[in-house]
């Protein structure tokens, strides 16, 4: 009796533990298939410099300056994407030399704007927006990076 009742606990043990384990291994699953830079680069980019980052948005035609072939910055520059001057173009503080005019929107005092109204703390401790807005601008930049022109 004794050798019954351990092996339905062992077995239901080993059913229980087995069917938890798919629901959590698709739920890791499914927060590394989602791409932040590309949702960030969708929701902000892709209008002017299209969908697949070659300037070709819908609203490219509207603009004075055809908005920049994203896909072609490592090209430009001895294959290397430059992220410094990439955040503080996307970022908007400082003007970068090699943009021109500015008719690109400074996302960063948006992305600012977003993150102060949405999260003024965390779990009850005080956040500080500066590294929510980085944070989104470095997925961006990776996201750019990643569909580069070979």
């Amino acid at each position: 009796m004794i050798a019954l009742t351990l092996t339905l606990t062992l077995t239901l043990t080993l059913t229980l533990a087995m069917s938890l384990g798919a629901p959590i291994s698709q739920a890791a699953d499914a927060v590394q298939q989602q791409d932040y830079g590309k949702h960030i680069y969708d929701s902000k980019c892709a209008a002017c410099h299209g969908v697949d980052g070659k300037g070709n948005g819908p609203f490219a035609t509207n603009l004075v300056k055809k908005p920049s072939d994203l896909t072609m910055i490592a090209k430009n520059n001895k294959g290397v994407v430059p992220v410094m001057a990439l955040e503080a173009l996307i970022d908007g503080r400082e003007e970068a030399f090699f943009h021109g005019t500015r008719e690109m929107p400074v996302w960063g005092q948006e992305l600012r704007a977003e993150a102060g109204s949405n999260w003024p703390a965390y779990m009850g401790v005080p956040f500080n927006p500066e590294v929510f807005v980085r944070g989104r601008i470095m997925a961006l930049i990776d996201y750019i990076g990643r569909i580069q022109e070979k």
